[in-house]
């Protein structure tokens, strides 16, 4: 299992993020920061743990960051996070039983709390976090979503749908769209509880995050209900698969 973490300037908060992913209860087999053209020491922060890949990314956006850092994974499962999600010590393990439960799974998602209100181990704020999720789900008609905080697709997937998702583009919602991707070639996407992760709910509700989160929700939307979007139907390559 390979995990992915795209960031920009984040040196403040990402040893916090990279000593919960060294102490997973099953590790996982590598982690790879991209550093998408930081100004601070976000590169050093990460070379700082051990076994943390550092791939650079010079072109600003997390498309791109995303790309390169989905693209240099080796294992079959890729998982992305962000440089704020606090993974819990059984999150490694959950991903990879959901995945060798259910080999027709292409998608993985799961719970999430908010970090400023857990302590001890203990993930507060998940009643809320559910309640944003189904609100959000319901508007876009489509779900599970994939957050970019906390999102798990098979190499497989990846290769399948990276020609049809959007690259370079701010105006369009990239955890949304790599969602409507999957969901758009008839792929599974499952949820799984064991999943759980804190993430920082003040980066959420920052001043004018919300509105830009409604205007790349409607466009990525209108994509997938207007556009010609090419994306490869699910296929007997899933047959074969197989989750580190």
């Amino acid at each position: 299992m390979s995990v992915v973490i795209p960031a920009r300037n984040e040196a403040s908060i990402l040893g916090y993020c990279l000593t919960a992913l060294s102490g997973q209860s099953d590790p996982v087999d590598e982690i790879i920061l991209v550093d998408n053209d930081s100004s601070d020491s976000t590169a050093a922060v990460a070379r700082s743990h051990l076994g943390v890949v550092v791939v650079r990314e010079p072109r600003h956006g997390v498309t791109y960051a995303r790309n390169t850092g989905f693209d240099a994974a080796t294992a079959d499962v890729i998982v992305r996070i962000d440089a704020d999600t606090i993974v819990t010590a059984d999150w490694a393990r959950s991903i990879r039983r959901a995945f060798a439960a259910d080999r027709s799974l292409a998608g993985l998602t799961g719970p999430a709390g908010f970090t400023r209100l857990s302590s001890g181990g203990r993930v507060n704020g998940r009643a809320a976090y559910a309640l944003i999720r189904t609100i959000h789900e319901q508007m876009i008609g489509s779900g599970p979503v994939m957050y970019g905080h906390n999102m798990a697709l098979t190499r497989a997937a990846w290769i399948q749908l990276r020609d049809a998702v959007t690259c370079g583009d701010d105006a369009i919602s990239e955890d949304l769209d790599v969602t409507l991707a999957l969901v758009r070639s008839g792929q599974k996407i499952g949820y799984e509880r064991g999943m759980l992760v804190s993430i920082g709910v003040e980066r959420t509700l920052r001043d004018g995050k919300l509105a830009r989160y409604r205007r790349t929700n409607r466009l990525t939307m209108a994509k997938y209900r207007n556009g010609h979007v090419e994306v490869a139907s699910a296929s007997n390559e899933q047959a074969g698969r197989r989750s580190q």
